[in-house]
């Protein structure tokens, strides 16, 4: 069962949100391998002044995935028609890792519907090294489905804690993060599916978007941990916003990937400060 908010039908897909509070609006759109909660157990008791509507990205979470080639332009697409029904008024975009990268692709092409983006740990730039075994052969035709519904839930789950360890590190766990994100749903077949598509191409993905960020001119804020070690803060963050006019690059030496947890006071002082400008 999901743990709270409610669904709307776009695309012929079910989608997964929570809308919590109420005034300026911010759209969160957590990683690869998680789902809303993620965002929602970092920034929720922070962002009380603001309309926070946090989503579970299309597959994943208890969020469904339409039934074609999934890009981040058409994800970024789905984004701009759940704001539009949802009457989401230009919003300040939130989004990590891999959510960072689908950000960029709604500044890139629906810039025009946000008042500005925060980009946490986001990998931005192609040749980021070959996909993870399990990503490529969960594609291959008729090895793939045994991967997916066979190896990776026997196998996946004794590895979480290490791959959590990893992702949060050099920072501890949160106390009952598992559970609150409840971290073993990306181990269901038709989750890690749609998460291992992403992820085998993601430097193709990439690729296709890279060209474009020059162009953007929203208001963008990059905040990155100097310790991340699963997004190179050098390699993405640190030359993307320097190409950019009208962006911001915050580092913060002692975070790694998941900055949002360790200091999200850091994160809604960039939203704050972006709903600001855009009222002057």
């Amino acid at each position: 069962m999901p743990p709270a908010g409610q669904f709307i039908e776009i695309d012929h897909a079910r989608i997964r949100y929570v809308d919590e509070g109420s005034g300026p609006a911010v759209l969160l759109l957590h990683g690869a391998s998680s789902n809303a909660e993620d965002m929602r157990m970092a920034l929720g008791a922070h962002l009380t002044e603001f309309r926070a509507i946090y989503v579970d990205r299309p597959g994943l979470g208890w969020s469904e995935r339409p039934d074609i080639d999934w890009t981040p332009a058409r994800e970024a697409a789905l984004m701009a028609q759940l704001m539009e029904r949802l009457e989401i008024e230009n919003p300040v975009v939130v989004g990590h890792s891999w959510g960072g990268a689908i950000t960029m692709r709604l500044a890139i092409d629906h810039g025009d519907q946000l008042r500005g983006a925060v980009l946490i740990g986001a990998p931005l730039h192609s040749g980021v090294g070959e996909a993870a075994w399990y990503n490529r052969v969960s594609r291959w035709f008729a090895i793939g489905p045994v991967i997916t519904r066979l190896v990776i839930p026997l196998v996946g789950p004794r590895r979480i804690h290490a791959g959590l360890a990893e992702t949060f590190s050099p920072e501890p766990i949160p106390d009952g993060y598992a559970d609150a994100v409840q971290v073993m749903r990306v181990f269901r077949g038709d989750i890690f599916k749609a998460n291992a598509e992403d992820m085998a191409q993601v430097n193709t993905h990439l690729a296709n978007q890279e060209a474009h960020y020059p162009d953007v001119n929203l208001p963008l804020i990059f905040l990155a941990g100097g310790a991340d070690r699963v997004v190179f803060t050098h390699r993405h963050s640190a030359p993307v916003s320097a190409s950019m006019e009208n962006a911001e690059l915050i580092v913060r030496e002692d975070c790694g990937h998941m900055l949002h947890h360790g200091s999200p006071e850091i994160v809604v002082d960039a939203v704050r400060r972006l709903h600001s400008a855009g009222d002057n």
